[in-house]
């Protein structure tokens, strides 16, 4: 890890006291939050298109800033035309390809634009209809494992905060961080308590729905990680994290799978995301807009295409980064 940002992370983690009670907002007296400037490339090449095809539809995410990001110049290049659209449930930014007609057989996307990535402490954030972050995903379900895990989470501790600092452990004591055979990545919590295996998204399918089982709110956001230790460079594949709920204290974020990747940050992640991140999406079980003919997405980072309202996966994708200096 560069020595900047660890600097920056674990100063961060003396200043703000103890991780058991993180400060979700930042206010005046708190240092400034650790930030990184970059652009990032993201490019789809939607491959195998039928010569017979007579309609075809694109769907692919666009991040937007927030509390916690700047997005600036966003460069969209493709050689069909496109619409931007904003889905109702999350407020998720979505571009829209959709060809009538004398299908080409393939379809290249790219999608650029800059960055300027803050720490996130946390904030009084997405206040409105919080209750709604109560409410399971189809595979973030509250299964009879998930009840009894938090009800025993839950019987030694009194306060919110307590109990999910305990949530936050058991997921980090009970789950290891792999990619083997099949069943991971689909944030499923039914796999994520047989197998106790996975990636970031079933370490925060977990981690959530533990937390909705105990009352509290908790969502998912999905985007991109980038090395901390080099300046430009590929991006692999997709990272999720986590905020939860507290009344009086806001989202509070929390990225398990990266704790118990870093034990030295495990106090950190537990109230804090570093700036080494880019957010494309929130939730799960998006509806797309326009609407898909297919189900609800389980979650919404790479394109969604379908083919006369049949889904199609042939694409090849990449994603790369680079610093600005200075």
């Amino acid at each position: 890890m560069k020595p900047f940002y660890i600097t920056m992370i674990l100063l961060s983690i003396l200043l703000l006291g103890c991780a058991d009670k993180p400060v979700a907002g930042v206010a005046e007296s708190d240092p400034p939050r650790a930030e990184r400037k970059f652009e990032f490339l993201y490019s789809a090449d939607i491959t195998n298109i039928p010569e017979n095809a007579k309609d075809v539809q694109i769907w692919f995410p666009i991040p937007q800033s927030d509390e916690n990001q700047k997005i600036d110049d966003v460069r969209i290049k493709t050689p069909e035309g496109y619409r931007v659209y904003t889905e109702s449930e999350y407020g998720n930014k979505i571009g829209h390809i959709h060809v009538k007609g004398n299908q080409p057989s393939n379809i290249p996307i790219l999608l650029s634009f800059d960055v300027t990535r803050y720490e996130d402490r946390g904030g009084d954030y997405l206040t409105e209809n919080v209750d709604r972050f109560l409410k399971p995903s189809r595979r973030g379900t509250i299964t009879t494992e998930v009840k009894e895990a938090a009800s025993r989470i839950s019987q030694h501790q009194d306060e919110p905060q307590g109990k999910i600092r305990e949530t936050y452990l058991y997921v980090i004591d009970n789950m290891e961080y792999k990619k083997e055979g099949t069943g991971w990545g689909h944030g499923d919590t039914a796999w994520a308590c047989s197998a106790g295996y996975g990636n970031c998204t079933d370490y925060h399918a977990l981690f959530i729905a533990l937390s909705q089982a105990q009352g509290i709110p908790a969502h998912f956001d999905m985007g991109f990680p980038l090395p901390p230790d080099k300046s430009e460079g590929a991006v692999l594949g997709y990272h999720c994290w986590a905020h939860y709920y507290l009344p009086g204290r806001g989202w509070v974020p929390v990225d398990v799978s990266e704790a118990d990747k870093q034990p030295v940050l495990k106090d950190y992640f537990f109230g804090a995301h570093d700036p080494n991140r880019v957010k494309f999406t929130t939730g799960r079980d998006i509806m797309l807009e326009p609407k898909q003919k297919g189900e609800h997405l389980n979650y919404f980072i790479y394109p969604y295409v379908e083919i006369d309202g049949v889904p199609h996966s042939d694409m090849t994708l990449s994603f790369s980064f680079k610093d600005f200096q200075g």
